[in-house]
């Protein structure tokens, strides 16, 4: 029997370690007010959102603009350096399969909680989703450049529209209130949202690059806190001849920003455009998860050309100075598949356990 006891123990440490051994230690930072009409009110909740995000691809762009700086400074040309990381070896099957399971989870322990999850039949009665389009999963979306978003199996969210560039929005200034609003209607309900987005990638530093231009990408597989996810514009060759003169007021080297945080919110009733009640976590810092990706850096540096003239210097050199020059550098990294997956449920069930524990110790 005792011999029996070890085994299970043994097994045990195994399945914690194996769940474990792959992320760094994950605190979280939480903001609780209105707890007290959480607790006398009816435990019913709406997952509003739940978004989980993770990337594959990253592209960096920087562009030195020439000119004439006459006998002293000379001409310099225009200089550009891109450089591009991707992974290869994620299996989307088991992307979907572990993003359900940790939808699952979080259904399972709010039901155990007591809690009873609204549907999307009943929202989607609400005035707040008049109108507006569903999405259900199991899904797999690429809704930024490089960012790929999961919709777990059995599970609906609502949104209003969709831009060129494949963004969903959720209404007037991205849904502010919006929660305060459905709470209100769906009988003052607590509102759900989940936002986790896992980055491999990070800009390094390009300091005194000079006469140049650099760019610099390091990899770092993370849950990440707060992250500003940058993409550089593309542009769109112009048809027309007015389109050709002023169709195009975007500079070189530009990029579009998109913020991204990794939160847990719980909000309900409503005052004006807020809610009465809301709880928010956030992690303290990111998140690594170690023996997936290994920590390398890619650069594409381009220097520019330059010509001072001289009464020794020709028309050719001069020209070969002045010509655009371009710097391309790409890097594509095979991971393992199966420990990818693992590590991405590993560090986004942590943090939503985690987040739930807090919440729920609270309303007792």
């Amino acid at each position: 029997m005792k011999k029996f006891n070890y085994i299970l123990i043994a097994i045990f440490f195994i399945s914690f370690s194996a769940l474990s051994q792959n992320i760094e230690d994950l605190k979280i930072k939480t903001k609780f007010y209105g707890a007290k009409k959480m607790k006398k009110d009816p435990k019913k909740i709406y997952i509003n959102s739940f978004n989980v995000n993770f990337e594959i691809y990253k592209e960096a762009i920087d562009f030195k603009a020439g000119g004439n700086g006459g006998r002293i400074g000379g001409n310099t040309s225009n200089a550009t350096a891109s450089a591009a990381v991707g992974l290869g070896g994620i299996n989307a099957d088991k992307m979907q399969e572990k993003t359900n399971l940790i939808y699952q989870n979080y259904i399972n322990r709010l039901k155990s909680e007591g809690f009873e999850i609204i549907n999307s039949d009943e929202a989607s009665k609400t005035k707040v989703f008049e109108g507006w389009e569903k999405a259900s999963g199991p899904q797999v979306v690429e809704n930024l450049s490089g960012i790929i978003t999961i919709v777990p199996a059995n599970y609906t969210s609502f949104y209003k529209r969709k831009t060129d560039k494949g963004e969903i929005k959720k209404g007037f200034l991205g849904g502010i209130g919006l929660q305060a609003k459905l709470s209100k209607e769906l009988g003052d309900a607590i509102i759900a949202d989940v936002n986790l987005f896992v980055m491999f990638s990070e800009n390094g530093s390009d300091w005194m690059k000079g006469r140049a231009a650099k760019v610099k990408i390091k990899t770092n597989l993370r849950l990440i806190n707060n992250y500003a996810v940058t993409i550089p514009q593309k542009f769109k060759e112009k048809k027309t001849t007015l389109g050709k003169l002023f169709g195009s007021v975007k500079i070189k080297g530009a990029v579009d920003t998109y913020p991204a945080s990794s939160n847990v919110t719980f909000s309900q009733g409503k005052v004006g455009l807020g809610a009465e009640a809301v709880y928010s976590g956030f992690l303290k810092d990111d998140v690594e998860i170690n023996g997936v990706l290994k920590k390398q850096k890619v650069v594409a540096y381009q220097k520019q050309g330059s010509f001072v003239p001289t009464s020794f210097s020709t028309f050719s050199n001069y020209l070969d100075a002045k010509a655009d020059r371009f710097s391309e550098k790409a890097k594509w990294i095979e991971v393992d598949g199966d420990k990818y997956a693992q590590g991405f449920y590993n560090v986004c069930n942590t943090f939503l356990e985690k987040n739930l524990d807090e919440f729920f110790n609270k309303l007792k």
